[in-house]
C-alpha cells in the first residue's frame, strides 16, 4: 500500500495537469483540424521553444518571467505570420508556409543551442519535458490561465468558428477575419507557451493533434468530438503516467507512446466494431490476413537472427519473458530454481569482481598507485 501512497503521490500534480493540458488543448486542436492546419501547433511550439533557448542563451531560466516574455514574443511573431500566409493559401498550401515556419524556427534554436554552454541538455529539457515537477503552484496558474483563455473562445465562438470556415457569420464583416485569425493563433500561441516549458514540444503536439483527430474519427459533431477527445485524452494521459511509473521510463516519451497507442485502438475500434456489418465483416479479414503475416514475419526474422547468431537468446522468446516476468525460474521445480538462484547470484557476484577489478586495474594504469602481485594475478585470471 505505501508503494501505490507514493505513486499517487508522486503523480497526482502532473495527472492534474495533464487533465488541463488536454482539456484546453484538444478543443484547440479540433479548431486546427477545421482550419486544415495541423503542423501549426508544431511551428508555434518550436517558436516558443526558440524564445525559451534565447532567453537560455542570454542566462535567463526558461522557467522563468523572461523565459516566459521571451517566448511568448516568438510566438506572437509566429501567430502574426500565420494570419498573413492565410491570405496566400488560394495559391500555396498554408501547410507549406508552415512547415517552412517549423523548419526555419527549428534551425535557429540549433544555432543558438550551439553557442550555449549546456545547450545540449536544454534541447532535450524542451523537447520531452519535465511534467513530473508541476506543483500546487504552477497547476493553479495553468486552471486560471486556462479558464480565461476558454471563456474568451465561449464569447467569440461564433466569428472564431466562422473564420476557421472562412466564411462571414451573421453580423461579422469580411474584413474582420484576419483580426479574428490572429486573435485566435494568439490565445493559441499564449497556450503553447505556457505548457512547452512543462510538458515539451512533443508532448504538447500529441496533447492538441491525437485526441482531437479520435474524436474526429468517430463523429463529425463537434460537441461529440470534444467528448470523445476529452475522454481519451485524459485515459492516455493516466495510462502514460502510470507506465512510466511501472516501467521507469522517460515521463513525456512514455506519455506521447500512450497517446499513439490509444490512436492506433481507436482506429481498430472504428474499423472493427463501428462501422456497418458488411465492412465490418471486410475489415475484420484484412486485419486477421494482416496479423497472419506480421507474426510469420516476426518469427522468420527471429529465425534469422538464431541463424547468425546461434548463441543468442530466442528473440520473440526473450521479449515475452521480459514481457510477463516469466523467466526460467517459472518453469523449474523446486531443486532446480535453487541452483538456478545460486547461479545467477554467483554471475551477479563475478561480475562485480571483475569490475572492481578492472576498476583498480585502470586506476593502476593511469595514477600512481600500483597494483600487488596478489591483484595482478587476480587481474590476469
Amino acid at each position: 500500500m505505501s508503494g501505490l501512497a507514493d505513486a499517487l503521490a508522486l503523480l497526482a500534480y502532473p495527472f492534474a495537469a495533464s487533465v488541463a493540458f488536454v482539456l484546453i488543448h484538444a478543443y484547440l486542436g479540433v479548431h486546427v483540424l477545421r482550419r486544415n492546419i495541423v503542423f501549426a501547433d508544431l511551428a508555434l511550439a518550436q517558436l516558443s521553444a526558440l524564445g525559451a533557448t534565447v532567453a537560455f542563451a542570454l542566462g535567463y531560466a526558461p522557467a522563468s518571467a523572461a523565459g516566459f516574455g521571451y517566448a511568448l514574443a516568438f510566438t506572437a511573431l509566429g501567430a502574426a505570420l500565420l494570419t498573413l500566409t492565410r491570405a496566400l493559401g488560394r495559391l500555396v498550401s498554408q501547410e507549406a508556409f508552415v512547415g517552412i515556419l517549423y523548419v526555419v524556427a527549428t534551425a535557429a534554436t540549433v544555432l543558438v543551442v550551439d553557442r550555449s554552454p549546456q545547450g545540449a541538455e536544454h534541447v532535450k529539457k524542451i523537447l520531452i519535458g519535465s511534467i513530473l515537477t508541476v506543483e500546487p503552484e504552477d497547476l493553479a496558474k495553468f486552471v486560471v490561465l486556462y479558464a480565461a483563455i476558454g471563456l474568451f473562445h465561449w464569447v467569440a465562438r461564433r466569428p472564431l468558428l466562422a473564420a476557421a470556415a472562412e466564411t462571414g457569420a451573421a453580423g461579422t464583416r469580411p474584413i474582420m477575419l484576419p483580426v479574428w485569425d490572429f486573435l485566435f493563433f494568439l490565445s493559441f500561441g499564449v497556450v503553447v507557451t505556457s505548457s512547452v516549458t512543462t510538458a515539451g514540444v512533443l508532448l504538447v503536439f500529441s496533447f492538441l493533434i491525437v485526441p482531437a483527430v479520435i474524436g474526429s474519427i468517430f463523429s463529425r459533431a463537434v460537441p461529440v468530438v470534444l467528448a470523445i477527445a476529452w475522454t481519451t485524452g485524459i485515459v492516455a494521459s493516466a495510462v502514460g503516467l502510470a507506465g512510466s511509473f511501472v516501467l521507469d521510463l522517460p515521463t513525456g516519451a512514455a506519455m506521447v507512446a500512450a497517446f499513439a497507442l490509444t490512436l492506433v485502438l481507436a482506429g481498430l475500434a472504428k474499423a472493427l466494431v463501428f462501422v456497418d456489418p458488411g465492412q465490418r465483416r471486410r475489415n475484420r479479414l484484412i486485419a486477421a490476413r494482416a496479423s497472419g503475416i506480421v507474426i510469420f514475419a516476426a518469427v522468420l526474422a527471429s529465425s534469422l537472427w538464431l541463424i547468425v547468431n546461434p548463441a543468442a537468446d530466442q528473440p520473440l522468446l526473450a521479449l515475452f519473458e521480459r514481457t510477463t516476468g516469466l523467466g526460467p525460474a517459472a518453469f523449474l521445480g523446486a531443486a532446480d530454481q535453487d541452483t538456478y538462484e545460486s547461479a545467477v547470484r554467483d554471475a551477479e557476484r563475478f561480475r562485480a569482481e571483475v569490475e572492481a577489478i578492472n576498476a583498480k586495474e585502470h586506476a593502476a594504469r593511469t595514477g600512481a598507485t600500483p597494483l600487488s602481485d596478489v591483484e595482478v594475478r587476480r587481474v590476469a585470471s
